[in-house]
């Protein structure tokens, strides 16, 4: 039997500076899970770090992006290429203010929703056709500063609450997808 692959991403940027700001969680829950599921780096390059692990006989591929949100999509479809994988094995997890901070929602198709990161897969892959985990991060701003608010930092009681719950949601909804379950 053929064992299935797919390839994980978690929307961020790679500066250092922007680390734990809300447009990063997705960045955010993939170090997470590299971190507690103590996942080894298999591969590196200019476009980004790749860890790999199994779920039973479903191998999955961690993507940290070099690149920053607006050119995300180059080094999503460079790995693609890389692992023979087409955007239906492809699961990306991103930051989203229009749902309340802390709930989640899977969609298989759908728009950008105005996000930079979801535009730069759309426009480089040349598609909507792939599952989006998308993590609440809430709309606490005035009307015109969305970019202000995407790009402060969580507070420490946010990052608490997405480390000890969030994580294990995203993980669950992750081997659901793979499962077919989704």
């Amino acid at each position: 039997m053929k064992k299935k692959l797919f390839l994980i991403i978690g929307l961020g940027n790679p500066n250092k500076i922007l680390k734990y700001t809300r447009h990063n969680i997705g960045y955010l829950i993939i170090n997470t899970l590299i971190y507690k599921k103590k996942i080894s780096l298999l591969f590196k390059n200019k476009y980004g770090y790749i860890y790999k692990f199994y779920y039973k006989n479903i191998k999955l591929f961690l993507l940290l992006s070099n690149l920053y949100m607006n050119n995300i999509g180059i080094s999503i479809k460079y790995f693609l290429n890389k692992y023979k994988l087409n955007n239906k094995n492809l699961i990306v997890i991103s930051d989203d203010i229009y749902i309340k901070f802390g709930k989640i929602k899977i969609k298989k198709y759908g728009g950008s929703g105005g996000h930079n990161g979801l535009k730069s897969i759309q426009n480089v892959l040349k598609t909507k056709n792939y599952f989006r985990i998308k993590v609440g991060i809430g709309n606490n701003f005035k009307y015109g500063l969305q970019n202000k608010y995407v790009l402060s930092n969580f507070k420490k009681k946010e990052l608490n609450y997405l480390y000890k719950k969030i994580f294990i949601i995203i993980y669950k909804k992750i081997i659901l997808i793979i499962k077919n379950k989704i």
